[in-house]
């Protein structure tokens, strides 16, 4: 699901699915009416609302508990069985989980009448809502959800980037509503018509109508083979459309007298036709002379150039055409090359103009790549791309630092403001949801996107989690109307606002530490995080390509999150060898986070905390951390999260399912810890086969197989422990 979604605001790594946060929260929140323990006022709620569900608003539900509510339909005195009642609100939350019914009024009421009965029944004071508290925030799907089933949200994140996400999800859009969508729409609109005077030289029209969508470009090593010098452009594929109606490529034709290579456009092609790209493995193979060039000379080569992307070889123009469907493909012309020397002597006036607190273009450091751990994923730094604006063309800065300077100045129009009444409260969240608007922007307008034969459009550089070199990139046009295009952007924006809704509480977003946590003692009702897990995402380092270009956007007015050069790393829960953290440092960090969790908890109050690491060592040191921070863990609940066709699944042994962790606080009602009541290991292994025999079944009935399975049952063995 990508429309309306809110991975559509601003990418996250990992972001939490929507569905299985949402019904764990409702899991969580709402006692069992089959627990004798249960609040007879929420059983009383409960089952009047299960009767008025299947009463009234049976005709909007799909699915397997259709015939279920159907059957409390026809004899609604079922519902006073408890174990009935328990049956139907799991069918809710099932029913509730469905994207579809995100934004379904009769879910949302239902949803929040049970969380506050459930609250109040439970001892919470009348009127007041749950807290849920989600430390390792992230993007933000743990405390939205909370916010969509009547609970209060209070969500922090180390990371600047991170904090600003939350803070638009969690309190600009529902603070603001339908307003925000509508002046995101109007002043994107009008950042666009001012760009487009600044920048329409730059990319010219072809001169029988045609608009150039997208160039083409390769980088280039000279080669070394003996006495050739041949400039050879660096190209994984020579496909440029590759669909079952449109099959276009390119053909190398080696030019050997000149030392270069030319190309020729071929139509309707099947894949026999298509010869192989230069490049295999970062080594280069020569079409004139055959002599492949290893990749530590390439590397040296592109180094000596700041990954050679201002010196690229453009090789081909996509364009559209008046009247016409579809792309077409032409050769470059010398009036293109003559497009990007303009925009590069105008990038360097403005540089050397600007009078700005921070440089024009961003020139902070790229992340150190190299070793184990988080830093294999940074591998431009080898080709020399070693400051943010290496990742750039001149022209592609041009256009962002045009635009970032719309956004940062757009209340200081000279009179031009497209709204004439302008509401100064709302200005803050307008200009940081275009400020995002920039950094997608960004993230699909630099020399590390590759294009994409099959959609015939760039693709965005973070299709994993990870900056890596890309021999030949689509540099696309911010002007037109298509993929990369600001237009789109804003286009996605508004649709986002509108789709997602904003009927929920206004929650709070704060920068902060896990193993600090701001709030005191016993202040929440729910724990509920999916913290970091050792090596596997490099938080930090990957968000800081965005926080460059925040800083200079919005920046002065969110002065609190963007204090230092770059996203903090001193305290940040990781494994990364080039900053001297190791397994050891992650787990006294992590054991410091669940003790914090534990502390701010109420005696009472149910903690979840969410895994997915794939080595029995690093659930090992999970596990002791949180039983060391006085937690008891009750129960695991496997939920399938992750999509099987993601980059990370289809070569490796990454795991189906997130195991949710349920645990409570091992205290005494007065809040001291208690330290009687770990199981002898003797009575332990006497109960454990019995439960891992009653729990196997199941987790084989629903799918649950292999590593996920053994994983899963940790949880009724800790149970047990």
């Amino acid at each position: 699901i990508r429309h309306g979604h809110i991975s559509t605001l601003h990418i996250w790594w990992a972001r939490r699915p929507l569905a299985a946060c949402r019904a764990v929260l409702c899991a969580a929140l709402w006692p069992d009416p089959a627990d004798s323990l249960c609040p007879p006022e929420f059983r009383e709620t409960a089952r009047n609302l299960m009767k008025k569900w299947a009463k009234d608003h049976l005709v909007i539900l799909r699915g397997e508990s259709h015939a279920d509510f159907i059957k409390y339909q026809k004899n609604s005195s079922l519902l006073d069985d408890n174990l009935e009642l328990r049956k139907a609100l799991l069918n809710f939350i099932a029913d509730f989980s469905n994207w579809d019914n995100s934004t379904n009024e009769f879910f949302l009421f239902t949803s929040r009448e049970l969380t506050q009965s459930a609250h109040e029944g439970l001892g919470g004071i009348t009127g007041t809502k749950p807290i849920v508290v989600d430390p390792f925030a992230g993007g933000g799907s743990i405390p939205l959800e909370a916010l969509r089933i009547g609970a209060d949200a209070f969500a922090s994140d180390l990371n600047p980037v991170a904090v600003l996400l939350n803070k638009v999800v969690l309190e600009y859009i529902p603070k603001y509503g339908q307003k925000l969508a509508d002046e995101v729409r109007i002043w994107g609109e009008w950042i666009k018509k001012e760009a487009e005077k600044e920048l329409a030289e730059f990319y010219p029209k072809d001169p029988d109508g045609a608009t150039p969508i997208a160039y083409l470009w390769a980088r280039t090593i000279t080669c070394e083979g003996p006495g050739c010098g041949t400039e050879v452009p660096l190209m994984k594929s020579l496909w440029l459309a590759k669909k079952s109606s449109k099959s276009v490529a390119l053909k190398i034709i080696p030019d050997i007298e000149n030392k270069r290579v030319n190309f020729e456009i071929i139509q309707d092609v099947t894949s026999r036709d298509v010869k192989d790209g230069t490049v295999k493995r970062g080594s280069a193979t020569c079409p004139c002379c055959g002599y492949t060039t290893p990749v530590a000379s390439v590397r040296k080569q592109l180094k000596a150039r700041k990954g050679g992307a201002n010196d690229a070889r453009l090789f081909c123009v996509v364009t559209t055409k008046p009247g016409q469907q579809g792309r077409f493909y032409r050769l470059s012309r010398e009036s293109d090359i003559e497009a990007v020397r303009k925009a590069k002597s105008e990038l360097e006036r403005r540089k050397i103009e600007y009078k700005g607190s921070l440089n024009l273009v961003p020139d902070e450091p790229t992340p150190a790549g190299g070793g184990s751990g988080a830093g294999r994923a940074f591998s431009q730094r080898y080709y020399g791309m070693e400051q943010f604006e290496d990742l750039f063309t001149s022209r592609q800065l041009l256009a962002l630092t045009t635009l970032a300077d719309f956004v940062q100045n757009m209340d200081c129009s000279g009179g031009l403001q497209p709204i004439p009444t302008r509401d100064i409260l709302v200005d803050k969240a307008v200009r940081t949801l275009l400020a995002l608007a920039i950094d997608k922007q960004a993230d699909l307008g630099n020399s590390l996107c590759a294009w994409e034969p099959v959609a015939q459009c760039p693709r965005h550089l973070f299709g994993r989690q990870a900056i890596p070199i890309t021999w030949d990139f689509a540099e696309g046009v911010p002007l037109t109307d298509s993929s990369g295009s600001w237009s789109i952007q804003i286009e996605r924006m508004e649709h986002i606002l509108n789709a997602m809704g904003s009927n929920w509480n206004i929650g709070q977003a704060n920068i902060a530490s896990a193993n600090k946590h701001p709030l005191p003692d016993d202040s929440n009702q729910c724990f509920f995080t999916d913290p970091p897990y050792y090596d596997a995402i490099p938080y930090s380092d990957l968000s800081d390509f965005f926080m460059v270009w925040l800083k200079r956007t919005v920046g002065d007015m969110h002065r609190d999150l963007f204090t230092s050069l770059l996203s903090p790393k001193d305290e940040e829960c990781i494994v990364d060898e080039i900053k001297g953290k190791d397994n050891t440092y992650f787990e006294i960090t992590m054991a410091k986070a669940m003790a914090e969790g534990r502390r701010i908890l109420e005696p009472n109050g149910v903690g979840i905390v969410v895994f997915a690491h794939k080595s029995t060592s690093g659930w090992e040191a999970q596990l002791q951390a949180m039983i060391d921070a006085g937690w008891v863990i009750t129960a695991s609940w496997p939920i399938d999260t992750e999509c099987s066709s993601r980059l990370r699944a289809m070569d490796s042994a990454a795991l189906a399912s997130s195991i949710h962790l349920i645990c409570r606080p091992r205290e005494n009602p007065d809040g001291e810890l208690r330290t009687d009541v770990i199981g002898d290991w003797r009575d332990v292994l006497q109960e454990l086969p019995v439960r891992i025999h009653e729990w196997m079944p199941r987790l084989a009935s629903e799918g649950i197989v292999g590593a996920d399975a053994i994983f899963a049952c940790l949880g009724p063995a800790l149970e047990v422990f």
